[in-house]
């Protein structure tokens, strides 16, 4: 499955902004300049989880958990100590949330209620049922 102009775009941000160091954008920054809306921005998981965007982040992602694995081979108990053994544990955390943000997995661990989860459905159901009629309304 090939990206979407957007989609490709928003790959090329992520895999640049990361790849940099000091100050970086956020997601929803990144989200916005590759063309998503401001709704859509500000859920990325729908954008990064999918098929295309995680083709096309595959290899980073690759790079990303050789990085992590690296520094934590080398993230002794003597290094502990040190103030390098604490760079290296900052290192190892932020490959490690870049990792499972990009890879598609949970950065948070959240729950959701029963009746929230209830409350999401029915919204995106009608969102859907008023998406179908101004699609349909736009076509006559």
């Amino acid at each position: 499955m090939n990206p979407t102009p957007k989609q490709q775009k928003l790959i090329e941000l992520l895999t640049e902004n990361l790849a940099k160091t000091g100050k970086r954008k956020t997601l929803q920054q990144m989200m916005r300049e590759a063309g998503y809306s401001e709704y859509t921005s500000r859920i990325p998981s729908m954008t990064i989880n999918n098929e295309a965007v995680q083709t096309g982040l595959k290899s980073f992602v690759e790079s990303l958990d050789k990085k992590r694995r690296l520094a934590l081979k080398h993230l002794t108990e003597d290094k502990l100590e040190k103030s390098q053994g604490r760079d290296l544990a900052y290192i190892t955390d932020i490959l490690t949330k870049n990792h499972q943000l990009l890879g598609g997995h949970p950065t948070e661990r959240i729950t959701i209620s029963e009746e929230d989860k209830k409350m999401i459905d029915d919204t995106f159901k009608c969102n859907m049922i008023n998406y179908e009629e101004e699609k349909t309304n736009k076509k006559r």
